[in-house]
C-alpha cells in the first residue's frame, strides 16, 4: 500500500515573488516575442524571396506535376502500351513526356501514369513545346490547339494554310500560313489567349520561323533560286516595333538550312545536311560550325547550346556527338556506336538513342548508359530515366554510370 505524503499548508501556498523578479519575468517574455516576431518576419522574407525567384515555376502545372511526383498519381506506369495506337510524336514539356497520336494528346508524368488526354486529331501534325506548352498545329489545314498539362488554352483556325509555327516559353506562338494579295506567306503572333501580337506580310517563301524566350523576337528561314543557285537566309526582326528592316540577316548560299532554333541568350542556330550556322542578334554576326568530311544525322538544342550527330561519309555505323557552344566552338565530343535514331535536348542535358543503347550527357559530363530493345524510335529523359518510344510501347530506362 502506498501512503500519500502529507504536506504541509504552508509548503502548498505560492511563493511571493518580489517586484525585482515580476520585472524580470516582464523582461524575459518581451524578449521572447521580440525574437518569435523576428523569426515570423524572416521565414515571411525569404517566402517572399523564394517566390519571387522561383514564380514561373509555381505555375498551377508544375504544382500538379510535383503532387503527383510525388504520390504517383494517374493511370498505368511503364511500359505504356501503345499498341493499336499510332503514335506520331514523343515530346517533353518540363516533367512531363507529351505523346501525340492520330486522335489524342497525351500527358504522362514521370512514372508513366496517364494524368490527361485531349482530342486532337490532325493528318498531317506539326507539333512544338517550350516550357510547360505544346502546340499541335495541322500543316496545309488550318487549326491549332495549344495546351497545358491543366487544359486546354486555345483551339483557333487560321484563315488560309499553314505552313510552319513556332512557341516560346510565354505561350506566344507565330504561325506562318499562305501569304494574302500577292504575298507567298504570312506571319502572325500570337499570345496563349488568342491575342494577335504581331504580323508581318513576306514576298519571300518561309520555311521556318522561331520566337526567341522573351518574345522580343522573330527569326524566319527563307529560301529563294537566284541564277539557278538555292540560297537561305535568315532574317531576325523586332517584335516590340513596326520597323520592316530585319534587325539582323544571314545568308548562305547554295546549301539549304532546314530548322531554326533560339538558344539562351539571344543567339539563332539553323541546320543543314553538314553543319550549323550560329548567329549573333545583338551584332549580326555569324558562325558556321561544319565538321570535316562529315553529314549531320541529327541534332538538338539544349539552353546555351547544339549538339550535332554526325558521321563520316561512307560509313554505314556508328559515329561522333559533337556539343558546340553559341560561339561556334566544340565543348564535348562523343563517339557513338551503332545505328543513330533519335537525339533530343532538355535542360541543358541530352540524350542519345541507338538501336542498342541510351546515353545522356552534357557540355559538362558525361552521364549513365542502359541497354535499350532494338524498335527504338524517339527518346526523351524524365527524371533521370530516358523514355523510348518504341514499336508499340513506351519503356523508361534507368540510365547507370559504368
Amino acid at each position: 500500500m502506498i501512503k500519500k505524503k502529507k504536506t504541509s499548508a504552508s509548503s502548498r501556498e505560492p511563493q511571493q515573488l518580489t517586484a525585482a523578479d515580476k520585472r524580470e519575468m516582464r523582461r524575459r517574455r518581451a524578449r521572447r516575442r521580440a525574437v518569435v516576431r523576428g523569426v515570423v518576419v524572416l521565414v515571411l522574407i525569404a517566402t517572399v524571396v523564394l517566390l519571387w525567384q522561383n514564380w514561373e515555376s509555381l505555375t498551377p502545372d508544375r504544382l500538379m506535376g510535383g503532387i503527383e511526383n510525388l504520390l504517383g498519381t494517374g493511370t498505368g506506369s511503364y511500359p505504356v502500351d501503345m499498341s493499336g495506337t499510332p503514335v506520331r510524336r514523343l515530346e517533353q514539356a518540363q516533367s512531363y513526356g507529351v505523346v501525340l497520336t492520330d486522335s489524342h494528346l497525351i500527358y504522362l508524368n514521370h512514372s508513366g501514369a496517364e494524368v490527361n488526354r485531349y482530342v486532337c486529331s490532325y493528318p498531317r501534325a506539326l507539333m512544338r513545346t517550350a516550357g510547360r506548352y505544346v502546340l499541335v498545329a495541322e500543316q496545309s489545314g488550318r487549326r491549332l490547339h495549344l495546351s497545358t498539362r491543366n487544359k486546354v488554352l486555345l483551339e483557333m483556325t487560321a484563315d488560309t494554310d499553314i505552313l510552319s509555327v513556332a512557341l516560346n516559353e510565354n505561350g506566344q506562338f507565330a504561325v506562318v500560313t499562305d501569304g494574302p494579295q500577292g504575298y507567298a506567306v504570312q506571319i502572325q503572333v500570337y499570345d496563349k489567349t488568342g491575342k494577335l501580337l504581331y504580323t508581318r506580310n513576306r514576298n519571300h517563301t518561309v520555311t521556318e520561323v522561331a520566337l526567341s524566350r522573351d518574345g522580343a523576337q522573330l527569326a524566319t528561314l527563307s529560301v529563294d533560286a537566284v541564277s539557278g543557285n538555292l540560297n537561305t537566309t535568315i532574317d531576325v526582326f523586332s517584335l516590340k516595333t513596326s520597323a520592316n528592316e530585319a534587325l539582323c540577316s544571314h545568308q548562305t548560299k547554295d546549301k539549304l538550312l532546314y530548322r531554326l532554333e533560339y538558344l539562351d541568350g539571344g543567339w539563332v542556330a539553323a541546320f543543314s545536311d553538314e553543319g550549323a550556322v550560329l548567329l549573333d542578334t545583338a551584332d549580326g554576326l555569324a558562325t558556321v560550325y561544319n565538321p570535316t568530311d562529315m553529314r549531320v544525322l541529327g541534332y538538338a538544342v539544349a539552353g546555351k547550346d547544339l549538339a550535332l550527330v554526325v558521321r563520316p561519309y561512307g560509313d554505314t555505323g556508328g559515329g561522333q556527338v559533337h556539343i558546340v557552344s553559341k560561339s561556334g566552338e566544340p565543348t564535348r565530343t562523343l563517339d557513338f556506336t551503332g545505328e543513330f535514331r533519335h537525339l533530343s535536348g532538355y535542360q541543358q542535358q541530352y540524350v542519345l538513342l541507338t538501336d542498342t543503347y541510351v546515353q545522356c550527357f552534357s557540355a559538362a559530363a558525361v552521364g549513365g548508359t542502359a541497354a535499350v530493345e532494338a524498335d527504338g524510335k524517339q527518346v526523351i529523359l524524365s527524371d533521370d530515366r530516358a523514355v523510348v518510344l518504341g514499336l508499340n510501347r513506351l519503356t523508361a530506362y534507368d540510365l547507370t554510370v559504368d
